[in-house]
């Protein structure tokens, strides 16, 4: 027997198993179309020159988030549960963030989180330097691009997730990053805006990001879904139109 046929008969029982799964009616029907995914998935790969996991898919579900997890493997009880909204206006979209960021800021696992990324040791001192604003921002933002995956909404609507829910699910869009990053900062004693840019080759305003402010009152850049440290963002050059900034009001 050659590679190919190996490599389609591994393909083969692999994506029976995962087709059986989905066959299993006493999972939920969001589980069950995970496995048929995945198990179809694996035969296409598995029957066609494709790796049947490349490099980047190479992780195990205990890397995924909580939530994700537990839907997968049939075992969650809790509906998937998030704002389903349709916004009009740019200024009703950005109201809407915030409102989300102000609540988030009160939750309580927000709020621990938050702590316990700064209150880390490495070895008999603190791995965050006490009264050190830039390095506090730093290791917030560094703990949010970990932890979660930038993921689109669905088609039809946008999907207005807690920052809890991120945290959940491991996944965020620019207005849910924003949530989580923003609820996170606010939560130890940070004053944050958020900056909505449109950029050339979209036809309206396509991105939202952070601005944090320091001590030295100078507003800091940070875009928690790009692979860029604290203080990168998009070029001018990409203007479409100057960018537009909101205030975070109570």
């Amino acid at each position: 027997m050659n590679d190919f046929s190996i490599r389609k008969a591994i393909a083969t029982l692999f994506g029976l198993a995962f087709g059986v799964q989905a066959l299993d009616a006493q999972k939920a029907w969001w589980a069950r179309l995970a496995y048929a995914a995945v198990g179809l998935d694996i035969l296409r790969r598995g029957w066609s020159d494709e790796e049947l996991m490349p490099d980047g898919e190479k992780r195990s579900l205990a890397d995924a988030g909580p939530m994700a997890r537990s839907i997968v493997s049939g075992k969650s009880t809790v509906p998937l549960q998030f704002e389903r909204a349709r916004v009009g206006s740019l200024d009703e979209r950005v109201a809407k963030i915030h409102e989300h960021m102000i609540a988030s800021t009160a939750d309580p696992k927000v709020y621990a989180l938050a702590r316990a990324v700064l209150s880390r040791k490495c070895g008999g001192t603190w791995c965050v330097p006490q009264k050190d604003s830039l390095a506090e921002v730093r290791a917030i933002f560094g703990e949010v691009r970990s932890r979660v995956r930038y993921t689109w909404d669905p088609v039809d609507y946008d999907a207005f997730q807690t920052a809890a829910k991120s945290l959940e699910l491991g996944t965020s869009d620019c207005d849910d990053m924003c949530i989580l990053l923003g609820a996170m900062l606010r939560s130890v004693g940070y004053k944050v805006r958020s900056r909505v840019v449109w950029t050339k080759g979209f036809s309206t305003w396509n991105h939202i990001y952070l601005l944090v402010q320091l001590p030295t009152t100078e507003w800091m850049a940070l875009d928690a879904t790009m692979d860029k440290p604290a203080g990168w963002e998009v070029s001018s050059e990409l203007f479409v139109h100057p960018p537009r900034d909101f205030d975070v009001k109570e």
